[in-house]
């Protein structure tokens, strides 16, 4: 019986399972990532394919996601752990990723500050450069730092109080919750946003009620994924925490946030430049949750 071998993955909350590609057509791995996403089956609000050699991450729906790039970040350190572990119960079902001999896809060790530091420089769906994954930690608990060069961002005020922001493989409609209340019924409002503002054929869409309340940054996301068909208020939201930043930022807001996620786990936003390049990090927590084989349906077809 054919089987998938899967992780999942817990950044900031916002459930994440993480899929070998092993040459699946992407038409495929947007069904069985619909399949296995159920709560039927292993549950969860996104899913991703790897392949660890380059290392790369395609979203199954082809869209960038923040929250899977760190997921992926704390996936390959704790395969790396297993090369040296072998024994480790963390090891369970490791894809077992070997460095490459230029390092140009392995880790740039670092033990400052008495930890263990690695980056891994990850191609990810959606993106239109590499993706650097900052780590640090041991399994199962790690903290992954996303830092992404900027290409040139577009911020369109759409209404009072309304403001999209369009990033690469993705786009976000915040709504000031201060001019615009959380609807009692979410979903059925980002549908209706969607479609009023003429977002229905975006590859990936989230709809952000955002907030000041003393003094403290929160959001709330619902993010629309148009190739697996899949809509989930979601527990964190890393692209999304990106987008309210730089909205924030260009507003004079500073460059610096932490966002409250309705998972209650904040995200960690700042904006620099490193060498004359516009630069952004999404910072926080990634815990591994399980890691085994599923069957799935379609990988019978």
């Amino acid at each position: 019986m054919p089987t998938l071998i899967f992780s999942k993955w817990s950044p900031g909350g916002n459930t994440t399972l993480l899929f070998p590609t092993s040459g699946l057509a992407t038409s495929l791995q947007s069904r069985l990532a619909r399949q296995a996403l159920s709560e039927s089956c292993l549950g969860g609000e996104q899913a991703g394919f790897v392949d660890a050699s380059g290392p790369s991450l395609r979203m199954a729906g082809g869209e960038f996601c923040v929250n899977a790039s760190r997921a992926m970040g704390a996936m390959l350190a704790c395969d790396e752990d297993c090369l040296e572990q072998p024994e480790d119960i963390s090891c369970h079902g490791s894809s077992r990723v070997q460095q490459d001999t230029d390092g140009s896809a392995g880790a740039i060790v670092s033990t400052e500050s008495s930890e263990i530091q690695r980056r891994y420089d990850v191609s990810v769906s959606g993106w239109p450069s590499l993706v650097q994954l900052h780590v640090r930690g041991r399994a199962p608990h790690w903290l992954v730092e996303a830092r992404l060069r900027l290409p040139e961002i577009t911020i369109q005020r759409k209404a009072e109080g309304i403001h999209l922001v369009r990033l690469p493989g993705i786009c976000h409609l915040l709504l000031d919750g201060h001019t615009h209340n959380q609807p009692e019924d979410c979903h059925a409002a980002a549908a209706l946003l969607r479609e009023r503002h003429e977002l229905e054929h975006e590859e990936a869409v989230g709809v952000i009620w955002w907030r000041v309340l003393q003094g403290q940054l929160n959001m709330l996301p619902i993010v629309h994924v148009r190739d697996t068909r899949t809509d989930y208020l979601e527990s964190a939201c890393g692209s999304g925490a990106l987008a309210l930043a730089l909205s924030r930022s260009q507003a004079g807001g500073g460059n610096a946030f932490s966002i409250m996620q309705p998972s209650g786990s904040p995200l960690d936003v700042r904006l620099f430049s490193e060498d004359g390049v516009s630069m952004a990090g999404v910072d926080g927590p990634v815990t591994l949750v399980a890691k085994g084989q599923v069957w799935l349906p379609d990988m019978t077809d």
